[in-house]
């Protein structure tokens, strides 16, 4: 028979895939206690900050159990996400919940990640196609998908050693624009190139997510989301002025 330990379990480690892969609060929220109902615990207390998640289970009018479970890291899988979802749906009375943790846990086969070569394509790709998008020509394209390309690869080289997310942007921002600069460097559309190329870094989720928890009174953990945005853009915004002044650009539009 499940216990209230293997249920808060269970829960924190929902939240927990749920937060780390991009999901808003309310969405977090929503599935943990989906979760609980589906176990007939219907009295649960829920504090999710952007990284953290608390838990406590009451048993007889008094808290049997608490948990703090920490998200590890942050960053974007919907894949993920849709599927932690499907099996929030599968629970009920009867689940293994043993089992079912071991699954949760299993994250290479819960939300398989496509390998890093194609990912870096897919960035370079992504980037060009808003070159042209941008009024960019095929040269412009062709750069912009180098720059991008290699920014990308750095990126995922610097974050998997455990340098600092902050300074690793600041350091692909500047070179991703040198690459793109100095392959477009007498080009009059060159500012296409540069500005298409470091689109793979802009925390669009972490603005949407800002401003879903804004509207959904979820007001600290919005506002430490829009703060974390503000903070990757402006480590975007350093590195490109780097750049652009070893580039010699005094004038960039």
């Amino acid at each position: 028979m499940n216990n209230e330990k293997q249920i808060i379990d269970l829960l924190s480690q929902i939240g927990k895939l749920l937060l780390q892969h991009g999901a808003e609060t309310d969405l977090v929220e929503r599935s943990i206690k989906k979760a609980a109902s589906n176990l007939e615990y219907q009295d649960l207390e829920i504090l999710i900050l952007p990284n953290v998640i608390l838990l406590s289970l009451p048993s007889n009018g008094k808290v049997y159990n608490t948990k703090l479970q920490k998200a590890e890291r942050q960053d974007v899988n919907f894949s993920a996400l849709d599927k932690v979802e499907s099996m929030v749906e599968k629970i009920n009375p009867t689940t293994n919940i043993a089992e079912f943790i071991n699954q949760l846990k299993e994250e290479n086969s819960l939300s398989p990640m496509y390998p890093y070569y194609l990912r870096n394509i897919m960035a370079g790709i992504g980037c060009g196609s808003f070159s042209l998008l941008f009024g960019g020509d095929l040269y412009i394209f062709i750069s912009t998908f180098i720059a991008s390309y290699l920014g990308f690869y750095l990126n995922g080289f610097l974050l998997k050693r455990y340098f600092n997310p902050f300074v690793v942007i600041i350091v692909v921002s500047f070179v991703t624009t040198i690459i793109s600069g100095f392959l477009t460097l007498h080009n009059d559309i060159s500012h296409i190139a540069i500005s298409s190329s470091i689109l793979f870094l802009v925390p669009s989720v972490a603005f949407i997510n800002s401003v879903n928890d804004l509207t959904k009174r979820h007001y600290t953990t919005g506002l430490i989301r829009g703060l974390r945005g503000v903070i990757i853009s402006s480590a975007i915004a350093i590195g490109i002025s780097l750049a652009l002044n070893i580039l010699g650009v005094e004038k960039f539009l």
